[in-house]
């Protein structure tokens, strides 16, 4: 399986950062989790994701291993993820889902988060 992006989007502000993770599966959405929480320290990142909501994939089952505070939406409704889904849409725009994103994370990752922010 190739690389695939993460995605977290703050609902109110709608600051938007963009991972890069190894493969679509809870132990890497977990870590990656994790590794954002040591690198901003536990009291920042509590203030700035007072809780997590995600759709209900199975990549986010134990997405309440790393954060107490997780939602999940409802099924087949992106509209309680909305801030998220229109990022999401924005990224689609230049990597399509049949693309690499491993050769193309490298020179895409600017542009693409430069529209988003």
């Amino acid at each position: 399986m190739d690389n695939v992006l993460m995605v977290l989007t703050d609902c109110l502000s709608r600051y938007t950062m963009i991972f890069h993770i190894k493969d679509k599966s809870s132990g890497s959405v977990n870590k990656k989790v994790e590794e954002l929480k040591s690198s901003m320290g536990e009291k920042a990142f509590y203030q700035t994701f007072k809780s997590l909501t995600s759709d209900n994939g199975l990549e986010f089952l134990r997405l309440q291993e790393v954060h107490s505070n997780t939602y999940y939406a409802t099924p087949y409704t992106p509209s309680e993820r909305g801030s998220n889904e229109n990022v999401i849409r924005m990224i689609m725009r230049f990597i399509h889902k049949s693309t690499a994103i491993s050769s193309l994370f490298v020179y895409l990752y600017n542009d693409v988060l430069s529209l988003t922010s």
